[in-house]
């Protein structure tokens, strides 16, 4: 009878278990340290510094790039109001641009704050918004920013 069964670590199949091996974990974001409540406070006042200087897409692309994901909730929730409201004042009529100009692993960001945005119920006052990034998104990114979301274990 043969005993190779005994040698399958089971605990990694478990979808339970939140161990990330090593090779899952993108090398841009392996050593990142957590950020605090001041150091997003302070991204996020660039972002809005740049926002009110009329440089829309110096500021989705700082707020994309530097995307918390290795902190807590409480900052994650603040970054993705940052978000929102940057997305919300972005003219429907430059999204296209603005969504070319993008690399793609800053519309697969993208995607995962339009996901998040949906997910909040706080949100419904801008989710024709949230829509529209959303189809203009997936028109120019296609379908594999939705796969790249849904098989990436990195939340934002």
């Amino acid at each position: 009878m043969a005993l190779d069964f005994r040698r399958i670590d089971i605990d990694a199949l478990d979808p339970e278990n939140n161990i990330e091996p090593e090779y899952l974990i993108p090398p841009s974001i392996a050593n990142l340290p957590p950020l605090s409540v001041p150091e997003i406070q302070s991204i996020d006042q660039s972002i809005r510094g740049s926002l009110s200087r009329g440089d829309h897409f110096g500021a989705l692309e700082a707020a994309l790039d530097q995307s918390p994901y290795t902190s807590s909730e409480e900052i994650k929730k603040i970054h993705l109001a940052t978000v929102l409201e940057l997305l919300s004042t972005i003219k429907s009529s430059d999204m296209s641009r603005v969504v070319e100009k993008l690399s793609s692993e800053q519309r697969d960001t993208l995607i995962k704050y339009l996901y998040k945005g949906m997910s909040v119920p706080e949100t419904h006052g801008i989710s024709g918004v949230l829509l529209a990034w959303f189809e203009k998104v997936t028109e120019i990114a296609g379908l594999g920013a939705i796969v790249r979301y849904l098989s990436d274990r990195r939340t934002v």
